[in-house]
């Protein structure tokens, strides 16, 4: 089964979502990992360059690949309906 082109989101720094579509899929010590175009993902972004610049490291692109159970799949416009019914 494939999961590219599926929507997911992910709660980083204990509250913030960060909303996205698959855009690729590998499996690496039996567990499948994608990677997501994730959107008006500014905020996250900006964090990850003060992160690298203040460790003084270099970003590793492998951190855009995400473990399939840290991620949650949704259907957009079932939450959209949810959302605007409270």
């Amino acid at each position: 089964m494939s999961f590219i082109g599926k929507a997911v989101y992910k709660v980083w720094a204990t509250s913030a979502l960060r909303f996205g579509n698959v855009t690729a899929e590998k499996t690496k010590d039996g567990w499948k990992y994608i990677r997501v175009n994730w959107k008006d993902d500014e905020a996250y972004e900006n964090d990850l360059a003060r992160v690298v610049k203040l460790r003084n490291v270099e970003y590793d692109k492998e951190h855009e690949w995400h473990r399939i159970d840290n991620v949650r799949f949704f259907d957009p416009l079932k939450m959209t309906d949810t959302i605007g019914k409270l």
